[in-house]
């Protein structure tokens, strides 16, 4: 295996292949396992071929049929998660889903290499849990998703297409109606002591939030007595989980890739904290100025989200369109943004490290263990990345490269600080960088190798040319390099 920590495989062919032939390779690869061609070319499938293959997964045997890259840590026993990015349905922006969600032909050869080292015996899961108002159903038909699963089925493979939420909702007229769904339940895990949250005051508790969210729900979770998380009984399964985030740049996180990644194992959302409300002189972090705005805005949208907690969406309804007023008029005033979307929030970060330690350390049961408990392996979807306001409102960014790696936190180091993002002004980094007891601290030199010779070696020796320059979300401008 190679000694590097990422692989960065970049083509020239920024797009993906059409979803009619099932995302199948435009030639037999020797170590192919089905027969279906595609007529049309897919170059995404031989990018995330050579992205494996840069890494040295199975060096000796690469060009022959007997090539079997996960062999060495999938067999026929293997539980494997395959975690994809699948945050939203529609583009707010406008400018389309290539840039909002993993795409399946990234996908397609993950599947066909983790069902040849299963030997076609192991089960496998594809899942996320979107933002409460995607709809996933018309997410999975539109990409060609469900159809890509429905092709292995039809092959006798074990496979799964799960959507993690127990809660989802609708939007009407501002307002969430909410609907639970009992078969996506999870298992509650409390962190206590072991979480970034655990040395917090009592006050500051209080004031976590996630925006839309009822806040008593999520105070439920996080007090001084317990830091919970529901997650996903699909991951906490797994004996192996193959992250497939679509990194971005971020409005509350700066950027989202793989860590980021994370949030989609936890099964309702009102257990993650986002921000912490109030201005950061009042000892908050959604934003940095006192405003009295800005506090008639908040207080009506815990009175708005409180409502729809109980069920009680009309009155609810006439609490959203004022909070929504106070919310633009302070905007206009303060210029500055709200919700903790900006460079100060510390919070939604210890939230993202605090499900990588369970993602790593918990076991089939939840509970935290001194050493790695099941297999992580990341492979990156930026052959078309998303840039300004994302994560439900990127831009594209062409760039033609699958990326691949097995540290979480080291991973992020390296793609965010080719996005153009300075390393110390990342909340999720920086937490991550300051734990040791999981084995998360320490001074890394990452190394990357490539097909670009301009991107081999160490990051701290790269040309400041290969930076590819990512425009960040409007609150997130001091972060990066310009």
């Amino acid at each position: 295996m190679t000694q590097c920590d990422i692989s960065i495989y970049k083509t020239e062919k920024t797009y993906y292949p059409s979803k009619r032939e099932l995302f199948r390779p435009s030639q037999k690869y020797p170590e192919y396992i089905f027969e279906e061609i595609s007529s049309g070319e897919n170059d995404v499938y031989n990018s995330v071929r050579e992205a494996i293959h840069l890494y040295g997964y199975d060096a000796e045997h690469y060009g022959t049929k007997d090539w079997n890259p996960f062999g060495e840590f999938i067999n026929e026993t293997s539980n494997v998660l395959i975690k994809p990015n699948l945050v939203m349905d529609v583009n707010r922006s406008g400018e389309g889903t290539d840039c909002l969600f993993t795409n399946p032909s990234v996908i397609a050869p993950v599947v066909d290499y983790v069902i040849k080292a299963q030997n076609g015996k192991g089960t496998i899961v594809i899942g996320d849990a979107p933002m409460q108002e995607c709809k996933f159903d018309v997410l999975i038909r539109e990409s060609g998703l469900e159809d890509l699963v429905n092709y292995y089925k039809s092959k006798g493979i074990d496979i799964s297409l799960v959507d993690f939420r127990e809660l989802k909702s609708d939007i009407v007229m501002g307002t969430h109606k909410q609907t639970i769904d009992n078969r996506n339940s999870g298992t509650i895990i409390n962190l206590a002591e072991d979480s970034e949250f655990y040395e917090d005051s009592e006050e500051s508790l209080k004031n976590l939030r996630i925006t839309n969210y009822d806040p008593r729900r999520l105070a439920s979770h996080h007090n001084s007595e317990k830091h919970e998380y529901y997650v996903s009984n699909y991951l906490l399964a797994a004996d192996v989980v193959i992250n497939m985030p679509k990194p971005k740049t971020h409005r509350k996180a700066g950027v989202t890739i793989a860590m980021k990644n994370m949030v989609g194992i936890n099964a309702r959302k009102e257990y993650l904290p986002h921000h912490t409300v109030g201005s950061v002189e009042n000892g908050g972090d959604e934003y940095k100025h006192k405003s009295i705005l800005r506090v008639m805005s908040d207080k009506l949208y815990d009175y708005k989200n409180m409502k729809e907690g109980d069920g009680k969406y009309l009155i609810a309804r006439p609490a959203f369109f004022l909070a929504y007023g106070f919310k633009i008029l302070a905007n206009v005033i303060h210029r500055e943004p709200g919700e903790g979307s900006w460079s100060g929030n510390h919070t939604i970060s210890r939230t993202i490290n605090d499900l990588n330690k369970i993602l790593v350390y918990a076991d089939k049961k939840g509970k935290l263990c001194e050493k790695p408990q099941r297999k992580v392996v990341i492979i990156a979807d930026m052959i078309i990345s998303g840039e300004k306001e994302g994560p439900v409102m990127p831009s594209p960014k062409n760039l033609g490269v699958i990326a691949l790696g097995e540290n979480q936190m080291i991973f992020d180091y390296v793609i965010a600080s080719l996005m153009g993002a300075d390393i110390k002004k990342i909340p999720t980094i920086q937490t991550a960088l300051s734990i040791e007891k999981y084995g998360f601290g320490k001074n890394i030199k990452p190394c990357i190798t490539s097909n670009i010779k301009e991107y081999c070696g160490l990051l701290d020796d790269l040309d400041n040319d290969v930076n590819w320059r990512f425009v960040p979300s409007s609150g997130w401008k001091d972060a990066f390099i310009k």
